[in-house]
C-alpha cells in the first residue's frame, strides 16, 4: 500500500486540473444561453421559448435545462446581464476626461443624449424583460444595482453644484435628474414620442427643462 502522503500528493495532482476545466465549460455555456437569449429579445420577433433558445445557443432542450429550471429563473439573469452592461457603458461616459472642464450644461446635455440612445438601441430587449416576459420580479432584485449607477450619475453632475440656482440644490438636483431619465425612458421604451418632435428633438428639450429647473441661464441663441 502507497504511503498515504504519496497517495494524497496523486490524489491532488489528478482532481484540481479536470474541476476548472469543466467550471470553465460550465460557465462558457451559460454565458453563452444568456446571450442567446438576449438576442432574441432584443430582435423582439416573437415569444421566446426554451426550444428556440436552445437552437440559437447550440445546446440540446435537456441541457438547457440543466442549466435554468425555465424562463422564470433565466430571465433575471438576462436583465442583471443587461444592467451589467449599461453600467460599464455609463461608467466609461462618466470617467471620459472630456468632462473635465464641461460645465453643468455641457454634462446633462451628454448625459440624456447618451440615455436617449442606449434607451433606443436596447427598446425591444427592455421591453420584453420588463413589460413582457419577465413576470418575477421578486426572484430578482436590481434596485442596488440601479441605485448604484444612479449614484454615481448624481456624484458625477454634483462636481458642478456650484452651478445650481436652485433655493435646493440637491433635492432639485435629484428630482431633475430622476424626472429627466424616468421621462425619456418611458417615451422610448412605449413609443410615446410624437413623430413631429422626434427623439433628438425631445430629448433636448428634457435636457432644457431639467436645466431650467436647476436655474442654469439658457444656451445663448445661435448666431445667423
Amino acid at each position: 500500500m502507497l504511503p498515504l502522503e504519496v497517495r494524497l500528493a496523486r490524489h491532488i495532482a489528478s482532481t484540481p486540473v479536470a474541476r476548472p476545466i469543466r467550471q470553465a465549460r460550465t460557465a462558457a455555456t451559460r454565458d453563452r444561453i444568456l446571450a442567446a437569449a438576449e438576442a432574441i429579445l432584443a430582435e423582439g420577433d416573437g415569444e421566446l421559448t426554451m426550444e428556440c433558445l436552445a437552437e440559437r445557443a447550440h445546446v440540446s432542450v435537456g441541457a438547457l435545462y440543466k442549466h435554468f429550471r425555465g424562463k422564470d429563473s433565466l430571465l433575471p439573469l438576462v436583465l442583471e446581464r443587461a444592467h451589467a452592461q449599461h453600467a460599464r457603458d455609463t461608467d466609461l461616459l462618466l470617467t471620459d476626461p472630456k468632462w473635465k472642464d464641461v460645465g453643468l450644461a455641457g454634462r446633462i446635455d451628454g448625459l440624456l443624449g447618451a440615455f436617449a440612445s442606449y434607451q433606443t438601441a436596447q427598446r425591444r430587449l427592455i421591453r420584453s424583460l420588463v413589460l413582457g416576459y419577465w413576470q418575477a420580479p421578486e426572484q430578482y432584485s436590481h434596485e442596488s444595482r440601479a441605485a448604484e449607477l444612479m449614484g454615481s450619475i448624481h456624484a458625477w453632475l454634483a462636481e458642478c453644484a456650484d452651478e445650481i440656482r436652485h433655493p435646493e440644490p440637491k433635492l432639485a438636483l435629484a428630482l431633475g435628474l430622476y424626472t429627466a431619465l424616468q421621462t425619456l425612458q418611458s417615451a422610448i421604451l412605449m413609443e410615446r414620442i410624437p413623430p413631429s418632435v422626434g427623439l433628438e428633438r425631445f430629448t433636448r428639450e428634457q435636457a432644457r427643462m431639467f436645466k431650467a429647473y436647476l436655474g442654469l441661464p439658457p444656451a445663448p441663441a445661435a448666431a445667423g
